[in-house]
């Protein structure tokens, strides 16, 4: 058997600039004023299943995910990123967990600093599984 940490292929879904609005950060005007969050995630898994049967059911449901990112963000009103990323992970992983062998994920503050893009931060996590 082959650890999927080892895998030299994988299928990946793909969420690109969800934005939406919650309670995220440090300081008191954070604390009560909703900012824009952007997340990108990618979310590492196989679609041998769903290549055939061409049934959602057999694959990791980006609609979902999408749901999943902006109810946790809002209910979970984090004052770090990184909190915020690792408790979307968790989540996430928990919902797929049959059928997900990693993520990566970004969640991006655009509107902090003045002279840049965006703030943030990126994290990968690979799920040790027998394939």
């Amino acid at each position: 058997m082959q650890s999927i940490t080892n895998l030299k292929e994988h299928d990946t879904v793909i969420i690109n600039g969800l934005v939406f609005s919650c309670i995220i950060g440090l300081l008191p005007e954070e604390r009560v004023k909703e900012q824009r969050v952007i997340v990108n995630a990618e979310l590492y898994t196989c679609f041998d299943r769903v290549s055939e049967s061409d049934d959602i059911a057999h694959t990791v449901n980006y609609a979902e995910v999408a749901d999943i990112i902006v109810s946790e963000s809002v209910s979970c009103r984090a004052e770090t990123v990184e909190f915020l990323g690792n408790r979307l992970i968790k989540a996430l992983k928990e919902r797929f967990a049959e059928s997900l062998h990693g993520i990566t994920l970004e969640v991006l503050k655009p509107d902090i600093l003045k002279n840049v893009d965006s703030v943030g931060i990126r994290m990968t996590r690979m799920f040790k599984r027998d394939i």
